[in-house]
């Protein structure tokens, strides 16, 4: 009998699972699994004794010590800077790379929300600190709207999950131009108008773009990525979208973008530095919406998280 434990406790509701997704994590391992759902610290680290496998959002380094059957340790987490332990020999890290299926709505949204001027309505008829509201902006509202088929999006970060936000626009017939670090092949739903691009090839990628949707991960490869020469590759009026890592934008860059008017607005969900200050100039800043890294929240993150760990841990230990 192998042994899962589970420890996501989170004060966000839905990176915390409740006793039905546990029972149907329980299910979908196997009868050759035991899950053992840890509420609290010590808790957890009672049941890492007997543990083959760890679900977790925070593990430290000294408690592989006490678990000498462990062989996976793993986390919803995407980014692969998540785990900041280096794990012994036959400990295998995991991570989920099932994000593509909420973010990709999240950032359809958004853009969908930019293209015909719903962010700027409501944050024009609603009244601010220090200043009053519009009236009746519809002249604003009209200056920025536009349909999205036959328009231009750049996804900087080509994976999973950018893939997933370029297959849903593509519904709304949006051209999509892919652009990773390395040469990759073109998806299966590409039509005609979509490519793929290289870093190298930056400035062909955001040529006419109208929107720079950002997916990528941390690391000084990605640091501040989008910068002031970036920024001004994309045509006047675009807009910068970053669900991926604070890192990769400058954002003293972005700042200085949207108060010339070089750019027509900004969605931002991951920064730099979380939580963002409350002085950050990113909360001043014009045609900007800011959100709480919560690009990923959804009621069914962990069982769609679930579905697919139980698969490969029940799959990897019964080899």
């Amino acid at each position: 009998m192998h042994t899962l434990s589970v420890f996501l406790e989170s004060p966000v509701s839905c990176f915390r699972p409740s006793e039905a997704q546990i029972a149907r994590l329980a299910a979908r391992m196997g009868a050759g699994w035991r899950v053992v759902c840890a509420r609290t610290e010590s808790e957890f680290l009672s049941s890492l004794p007997r543990a083959d496998a760890a679900i977790v959002w925070t593990f430290r380094q000294e408690w592989f010590a006490a678990a000498p059957a462990l062989r996976d340790l793993c986390t919803p987490a995407a980014g692969r800077d998540y785990f900041k332990v280096a794990p012994p020999a036959g400990v295998t890290l995991r991570y989920g790379t099932f994000h593509g299926a909420i973010m990709g709505e999240t950032a359809t949204a958004c853009v969908l929300a930019l293209s015909h001027g719903l962010f700027a309505g409501v944050s024009l008829m609603t009244a601010r600190a220090g200043s009053a509201p519009e009236v009746w902006p519809r002249s604003a509202i009209d200056s920025v709207s536009c349909r999205l088929a036959g328009r231009k999006c750049a996804i900087l970060g080509f994976g999973s999950i950018g893939q997933a936000a370029g297959k849903m626009l593509k519904s709304f017939g949006v051209r999509i131009a892919g652009i990773s670090r390395s040469p990759k092949p073109a998806p299966a739903w590409f039509t005609a108008g979509d490519a793929t691009f290289t870093a190298g090839e930056m400035a062909e990628a955001l040529r006419d773009a109208s929107f720079l949707l950002c997916f990528l991960p941390s690391g000084r490869e990605t640091d501040r990525i989008v910068d002031s020469s970036l920024l001004a590759l994309l045509p006047k009026g675009a807009y910068l979208l970053n669900f991926g890592r604070g890192n990769a934008v400058d954002e003293d860059a972005l700042v200085a973008a949207l108060r010339s008017g070089a750019l027509g607005g900004a969605v931002l969900d991951v920064y730099r530095e979380e939580p963002l200050p409350a002085s950050s100039p990113l909360r001043t800043a014009p045609d900007i919406w800011l959100f709480p890294h919560s690009s990923a929240f959804s009621h069914d993150y962990l069982d769609l998280y679930f579905d697919e760990i139980s698969a490969i841990l029940a799959g990897e230990h019964r080899r």
